[in-house]
């Protein structure tokens, strides 16, 4: 029987899905020395994936460590490292090192919808509503310049502004808050998802 050969993604690899803790550690290790050398945008984003992954595995030095070296990247997506970090600080109850940086993230004016997103979760999973709810409508402002005129058809053909406008739902629900015509929306968006097809 012939020898089949790992033809299929490996450790630092977009494509690779880690499954077990060593494979993650493998990954999180790829991802730490990618673009080694180099101060570009893609190797902050390596480094904060790598981040990530070493605080799953519960290794919060290491995960820090390459967080702090991402910061440095001048060439790093505006915000895209401050968005990322300050996820991982507020999961570490260092909420006032979280928020300075978000604070920090905003004055670098990010255009990158996933920015948006990433700090908006990150503020409404450790109740900070009122903040997510302006974060994801700070996000649709980004993408779409407006949101007076914002349509359903939004919401059905771009991904991001889906995310986003769901986000802020979420939030505004929260807060107890009157739904306005982007809730609205969202609500009519959900409710399609859940009719069966042939119902109208």
């Amino acid at each position: 029987m012939a020898r089949k050969h790992r033809n299929g993604p490996q450790p630092g690899h977009d494509d690779y899905v880690p499954l077990t803790d060593a494979q993650r550690r493998a990954h999180a290790d790829a991802l730490s020395h990618a673009h080694a050398g180099h101060q570009c945008a893609e190797r902050a984003a390596s480094l904060c994936q790598a981040g990530e992954y070493y605080a799953l595995l519960g290794d919060h030095n290491r995960a820090e460590q390459v967080f702090r070296e991402a910061l440095d990247i001048e060439d790093a997506e505006p915000a895209s490292v401050h968005a990322s970090y300050a996820s991982f600080l507020l999961d570490q109850h260092r909420h006032d090192e979280a928020l300075a940086l978000i604070a920090a993230a905003r004055r670098l004016h990010p255009q990158d919808p996933d920015v948006f997103d990433v700090i908006g979760e990150a503020l409404e999973e450790h109740h900070y509503f009122q903040q997510a709810a302006r974060w994801f409508t700070a996000g649709l402002v980004a993408i779409l310049g407006h949101l007076t005129n914002l349509q359903i058809d939004d919401l059905h053909n771009d991904f991001d502004v889906t995310i986003l406008a769901n986000g802020r739902y979420r939030a505004r629900q929260a807060l107890g808050l009157p739904p306005d015509h982007i809730d609205n929306l969202v609500q009519e968006l959900r409710q399609a998802s859940t009719t069966p097809q042939g119902e109208h």
